[in-house]
């Protein structure tokens, strides 16, 4: 069966944060599996992928329980935000949605002003055995590139306050705490509402994990990224890329240059390593130490 509800907190301003669940309960017993979508609210394909999951997906096909957040983020998707935060609200409540699950889906993508080449994170946690399981579930995922993710401790102190690159440094997440199986597909750029590769990605973890009747579709071993450069703005500007995803670069190569309005050159925007163009920011304006592309190796 099919079952509906929303998790609900308040927060200090007296605002009622929500999260839609969906839980599709299958006709045999078995794991249970936690997917968000939506933790960011302009990253539609996550969302689109983890609502038609719901939809579609027959209970008499299940085995096992999956749980699936339609809009982790319900005040970003509705109110247009990029990039929002997670609410320590927000935060609790992934947190219940993923207690008693053995393995998490976090999807995310591009947002609005994001071009994106698809690529998975795959969280490490210092378990062997788990990690294991997560590279199994990027794997399957089929997108054929994974960067590897492990939390550290929190950074020094930035004297311009700002967090450095979230692979240098990554918040700790749902899989630290629970110490379970988590991966994040990165799929989907500038609002496209295009769902096929998320949606079939995760079905086909959910066939590799035995959640979903039949055979999961084999994969060839994705490439690791090796060493990343995440290049930002050295004032604000205009930014005027001249590379896109996917694209693969060269020590020196010119990928773009921030002007002001009368056109005058504020900076050149070199690639420091051979590299591919994993990700940018196809915006125009741009702030001082705000993103510009990340570069990664492999």
């Amino acid at each position: 069966m099919k079952e509906t509800y929303f998790l609900s907190e308040t927060n200090d301003a007296g605002e009622e944060i929500r999260l839609p669940i969906g839980v599709i309960h299958g006709a045999s017993p078995g794991e249970r599996i936690t997917i968000f979508g939506g933790q960011h609210g302009t990253e539609y394909a996550g969302i689109e992928a983890a609502m038609r999951l719901f939809r579609e997906t027959d209970p008499a096909d299940v085995t096992g329980t999956i749980v699936v957040s339609m809009a982790t983020n319900e005040a970003s998707l509705m109110n247009w935000v990029q990039f929002a935060p997670t609410t320590p609200e927000i935060s609790d409540m992934m947190l219940q949605a993923a207690t008693g699950s053995q393995y998490i889906i976090n999807c995310h993508g591009g947002e609005f002003t994001e071009l994106m080449h698809p690529y998975v994170i795959c969280r490490l946690i210092g378990n062997e055995e788990a990690e294991a399981v997560a590279m199994r579930m990027a794997r399957a995922f089929g997108v054929g590139i994974v960067s590897l993710s492990k939390y550290r401790g929190e950074p020094p102190p930035d004297p311009s306050g700002a967090r450095p690159a979230w692979w240098l440094w990554p918040q700790k997440g749902l899989c630290d705490k629970l110490g379970i199986p988590e991966i994040t597909p990165e799929v989907g750029q500038v609002g496209d509402r295009d769902d096929s590769i998320m949606y079939e990605g995760i079905r086909n973890v959910l066939r590799e994990l035995g959640f979903l009747a039949g055979p999961a579709t084999e994969h060839p071993e994705p490439k690791i990224i090796g060493d990343r450069w995440w290049l930002t703005a050295n004032q604000d500007g205009i930014f005027f890329p001249v590379v896109t995803v996917n694209q693969d670069v060269v020590k020196g190569e010119n990928l773009g240059e921030v002007r002001d309005y009368f056109g005058e050159m504020l900076q050149s925007v070199v690639a420091p390593e051979d590299a591919k163009v994993m990700n940018m920011n196809i915006g125009m304006p741009v702030k001082k130490d705000g993103f510009l592309i990340w570069l990664g190796q492999l």
